[in-house]
């Protein structure tokens, strides 16, 4: 039985002469706590004694593999120092570019104005119309203002009409009245006249004269102001038809106009021919970072896989780690940090692996002195042993 052989030998690992060993507290439960005549607590205790062997063992092994691991990678580092000749100036060439186009790369992708990838994807399907797309732009967003101001002035045109057309009709109104009070005027003057002349038997001659005259003058002038308000309505309404169709054109052209900014507006995502020059303007300086991006992680790839390439050479145990971790190639003081991080790694590793040794040891002397203190349970226990073996394999 591997597992009872096991339990009876001490975890062996290997220990660097160069580190302190360190105590660490054991998590047992008193046997004099349990009462091992009871066989259910005798078992329970005995299954609790040989999880934590079993726990501190799978640690144990965990804590081996990666301190093998940290060994190796401070194994690197020597054979990382060893290099020389062409091999390490390459590698300090590469490792030197490995940097720099980091910095870069992340420098852009850090940049807080970038422009977004939605827009950029935007401006790239209409970079051949975008040129063209702002003149358009921008000659409609003008000739949009003087559509405007046209529209203004037409509505202006067209108010001074109709008001001038009203006063005619008002001045036409005014002077038929003006005709219909001097008509009954004259007639009522005329009763007079002729009350006078027949009845009283006065000579109403001159008035007569007189009357027929001031009527005769009234009306025509009033017929002549009637015909000048006349033809000022007919020029009032003529000019009010020339600029309401001159307006209806105007407006023709307003509403395609409109159209064609909404098109243009909704075809390059933008609002005014203002927002499209600076989208163009940013557009161009993204294009060339991210060419120059593109550039760069072309020669970045190729530095990360000669870096690689070289380190292969000497056998590393990781080489990719020092694509990380290149700045520690070219400068000895980041490769110092590097080495005492992985010591301090390594003895933290030290510390978990005494832990679980003494945790391991600690619960198979509680094992082999219950087998000792009660052989009468001995039988029983090298059958539990047994049977968690079996089950752990299963």
């Amino acid at each position: 039985m591997g597992f009872w052989k096991d339990l009876f030998k001490k975890v062996v690992y290997q220990q660097d002469p160069l580190e302190e060993e360190e105590q660490q507290e054991q998590y047992l439960v008193d046997a004099g706590k349990v009462n091992l005549a009871d066989e259910y607590e005798r078992r329970r205790y005995i299954e609790s004694l040989l999880e934590q062997v079993a726990d501190a063992s799978h640690q144990v092994e965990l804590c081996n593999s990666e301190y093998k691991t940290v060994n190796s990678y401070l194994k690197d580092i020597e054979e990382i120092e060893f290099i020389h000749s062409e091999d390490k100036r390459m590698l300090i060439e590469h490792a030197n570019a490995i940097v720099h186009l980091s910095v870069d790369k992340q420098r852009y992708e850090e940049k807080k104005n970038r422009m977004s990838d939605a827009d950029f994807e935007r401006m790239e399907r209409l970079e051949s119309d975008a040129d063209e797309g702002a003149v358009r732009l921008r000659e409609a967003e003008e000739y949009q203002q003087a559509i405007r101001n046209d529209l203004r002035r037409l509505e202006g045109e067209k108010q001074a009409c109709l008001f001038r057309k009203a006063e005619a009709e008002t001045s036409m109104n005014n002077l038929r009245g003006m005709a219909m009070i001097t008509l009954i005027a004259a007639i009522a003057l005329l009763f007079i006249l002729l009350i006078l002349q027949f009845g009283f038997e006065m000579d109403a001659q001159i008035g007569f004269f007189l009357m027929a005259g001031a009527t005769a003058i009234a009306l025509t002038a009033i017929y002549m102001s009637y015909l000048d308000a006349g033809k000022e309505k007919t020029r009032s309404s003529r000019s009010l038809n020339k600029v309401i169709l001159l307006q209806n054109r105007v407006k023709i052209r307003y509403v395609n106009n409109t159209n064609l900014l909404e098109y243009l507006y909704m075809k390059f995502g933008i609002t005014s021919a203002s927002e499209l020059e600076k989208l163009r303007q940013k557009y161009a300086e993204e294009k060339e970072e991210r060419e120059k991006i593109r550039e760069n992680m072309k020669d970045l790839t190729y530095s990360q896989e000669q870096l690689v390439r070289i380190l292969r050479i000497y056998k590393l145990h990781d080489p990719l780690i020092w694509l990380h971790q290149a700045e520690a190639l070219i400068d000895p003081k980041e490769m110092v940090e590097v080495r005492h991080a992985l010591i301090l790694r390594r003895q933290k590793i030290r510390q978990q692996l005494d832990f679980n040794a003494e945790n391991a040891t600690a619960a198979q002397e509680q094992i082999r002195s219950i087998v000792a203190e009660y052989p009468q349970y001995a039988k029983e226990i090298l059958r539990m042993v047994s049977d968690y073996e079996t089950s752990r394999v299963s």
